[in-house]
Parts: C-alpha cells; structure tokens; sequence
C-alpha cells in the first residue's frame, strides 16, 4: 500500500524536536500507513527511525536575514517533497504553507504551540519598537489564512478560548511526556546521600532559573548534600552570562547544556536522577496562568516531586497526584523547606498515567486518518 506523505515543519525547532518527532512523527509512523519527514535546524542527536526521514536547516541567528527567507526555502522543500498533508509547527509557515496547498492540494494543519501575538507582546526577546508590529502581522496572518487551515491541532486548552480564529476546527493535544523505547516511566534512580535538585527545559530568567539557583544555594547552606543540575538551552545571551556568574563558585552546581542543545534522553535522566525538581516560569502579566507547562507532565509522569511557584492552575494540577511543595521565591523559609522535603510524602493519590502521551496519540492518528 502506497504511503501518505507527511511533512512535519518548524524553522525555529531541531528535527528531533520532542513535539515534532517523538509524539507527532512516531505517533504516525507506527501505523505504517504514512510516510514523514521532519523539517528542522540540524541537530547531531538524531536517531534513525522506520518511516521518518529529516531534511535540516542550517543554523541561524534569531534576528537575522536568514531566518526571513527560511520559509521560502521550506516551500522549495514542500515542492521537492510533494506531501499530501504538512503540519505547519509555526506561524512563520502559514504563507508558505498556504501557497503550496493552493498549488497541489495538501491538507494543511497549524500545530498552535503558543499564542505567538500575545506572546511577543509579553516577553522582551525582540526591541520594543518592534514588538507591536510583529504581534500584529502574526494574528492578521492567522485571521487571513484561517479559511486554508484544514485543522488546529492546540498545545494548550486554554487556546481554545484565546484564539477565536481556531473555532470549530481544532483538537487539544497536550505536551505530555512521550517516553521512547529505553525510557521507563517512573522509574527513580536518586542517590541516597545527596538531595539532587534539578531545572530542565529553556534556561531563561523568565523561567525562574534564577530563583531555582537562590533556593538551592539557601537550602546548600542547611545541608551541603544538596546538589543542582540545570540542563538545557539558553537562548539569550545576556540570561547565560548571568547564570554563568552565579554558579562560578558553586561546585554543587552542574550546568548540562547552556550554549548548546540538549537530548531530550539526557534530560529525562535527569528528572529520573532528580529527587525534587523546580517549576518557576513566572507568570509575565498572567501569559502563563492558564498553561500546564510541559515540564509538569515529565515531572509527574516520573513521580519527581516538584517546587513550585503558587500558580493556581498548576497548584491545582499537581493537587491531583500530591506532587508539589507550593513556594514563593521571593520569600523562602529555607528551614522549613527543608523541612517539607520528605520523599514519602509525595504521589501518595492519582494516577500519573494520565500525564502520559498516550491519551493524547488516538486523536492525533484519528484526526489524520479522517483527514487524509
């Protein structure tokens, strides 16, 4: 039988991108009825896997030319390629994406992983004198183009009700923890003489990585058996300078990453290494209230007990399981943290299956399926 061609794209995301590759293009290509490929910057990570193939960008800066004509260069691709349907995994594909549907007739899903407008509009990566203009032309694209999206395909529920452009055609599908062939869920393998700390994903101030490192330094003072390990990116150059001074002197903090990528697997060892790990993102003018962050299903999916900032959607979530421990990091009591830290304590009710990618696989397979 003649496969589906499935093209997955991103301009700013690694072709081994966990959402990309692990859940979307394994998800798919266990069905054997489609043929994917990945489009992303080039990462030396990459696994070989039946049914995938991966075309990589060569890297750019973020605010640079060559970021601008990376889209026509993945038309030139979607040409090349002739998918039948491609999942756009960025607004900066929208146009592109569009012309080629209008050319060949593919299906075309928006695979929604932030409120981008709202986003820009929020976060100071790019100048300000520009940001209002970025934000704008990101929501005219997605109005635009609305009638050639076939379907959305959402990160986060809470875009159903902030993006009204997606009404009637989209399907929720969490960032849940997708474990591969060499990961167990759940499986906890801490050193019993240390207090391991761990921060995963984006390194940003806007993270709370900062305040991760305050907490662990107060708590290092109580107990020298404490011990952080921060791993991922840090995309800012300004953010990494920084972390860089802050743990100089530190030798109980590890940094994993910082200038370069890092393995999802390596991260994932991390968390299972891990006896608390920290859930900081500040809430940016209530841009984070409502999203169940990522890091929360790998945290809860392996039974990691988590700091966490008083956010009450993630509060709430984590309630279900008695995950967390609920800080302000602006005021730690670091004696009576300590204090709370007992391992025992922790994931006593719940079932963490729930935070699996595996209630969140059928819909895709079954959105596609009906689709094509």
């Amino acid at each position: 039988m003649k496969k589906t061609k499935v093209v997955i794209a991103s301009v700013l995301k690694p072709i081994d991108d966990t959402r990309m590759l692990e859940k979307f293009g394994l998800s798919l290509a266990e069905t054997n009825k489609y043929d994917i490929n990945i489009i992303g910057f080039e990462s030396k990570n990459t696994n070989v896997h039946d049914n995938i193939h991966f075309t990589p960008l060569k890297s750019f800066s973020r605010l640079s030319f060559s970021r601008l004509l990376k889209p026509w260069h993945i038309l030139s691709l979607y040409i090349k390629q002739k998918p039948q349907v491609i999942i756009a995994s960025t607004h900066e594909l929208l146009i592109v994406t569009f012309l080629y549907k209008i050319l060949f007739g593919a299906k075309f899903l928006y695979d929604v992983q932030e409120n981008y407008s709202k986003s820009i509009r929020s976060t100071n990566i790019y100048p300000r004198p520009i940001r209002a203009i970025l934000a704008t032309w990101i929501r005219l694209k997605e109005w635009c183009l609305r009638p050639a999206v076939d379907h959305y395909l959402l990160a986060e529920s809470i875009y159903v009700s902030q993006l009204a452009f997606t009404k009637n055609k989209y399907t929720v599908l969490e960032n849940k923890y997708a474990p591969q062939a060499d990961e167990k869920p759940a499986y906890r393998i801490p050193e019993p003489d240390k207090i391991n700390l761990v921060y995963t994903g984006t390194i940003a101030d806007s993270n709370g990585v900062f305040e991760a490192i305050s907490i662990a330094k107060q708590l290092y003072q109580l107990d020298s058996s404490v011990r952080l390990r921060i791993v991922g990116y840090c995309a800012l150059k300004r953010d990494l300078l920084r972390l860089k001074e802050e743990i100089a002197d530190c030798d109980f903090i590890e940094l994993n990453g910082g200038d370069h990528l890092v393995p999802h697997n390596e991260i994932i060892e991390a968390i299972q290494k891990a006896d608390y790990g920290f859930v900081l993102k500040k809430p940016n003018n209530g841009m984070n209230d409502d999203k169940v962050l990522t890091r929360l299903f790998e945290y809860t999916a392996n039974k990691l007990p988590i700091i966490l900032l008083n956010n009450p959607t993630w509060v709430e979530f984590c309630e279900q399981f008695n995950a967390a421990i609920v800080v302000d990091p602006n005021h730690i009591n670091a004696t009576e943290l300590l204090s709370q830290m007992q391992p025992q304590n922790f994931y006593t009710i719940g079932d963490t299956n729930t935070s699996l990618w595996d209630s969140e696989k059928p819909k895709l397979v079954s959105l596609i399926d009906q689709l094509t």
